[in-house]
């Protein structure tokens, strides 16, 4: 799926920080910055989000915390 292509791009190019919860991103990227990117729409994004839910914590403001980086190479799959 683009979305997991376009986390782990975003997460190779700007980094990623720490948290207790797994890696944050260091971009604060919104469900609609993500869909006009990835060419998808907001309520797709917002739908795919809630797929991934089990290796991706998304935030209000757009911080994304990855939780299991191998769980979300299987879903792309």
């Amino acid at each position: 799926m683009r979305l997991e292509h376009y986390l782990e791009h975003i997460a190779a190019t700007q980094g990623t920080v720490a948290v207790a919860e797994g890696e944050a991103l260091r971009a604060r990227l919104t469900y609609y910055q993500i869909a006009r990117t990835i060419g998808i729409t907001y309520k797709e994004c917002v739908r795919l989000f809630k797929q991934l839910q089990s290796g991706v914590n998304y935030q209000r403001g757009g911080k994304i915390t990855v939780t299991d980086w191998q769980r979300l190479g299987e879903m792309k799959e």
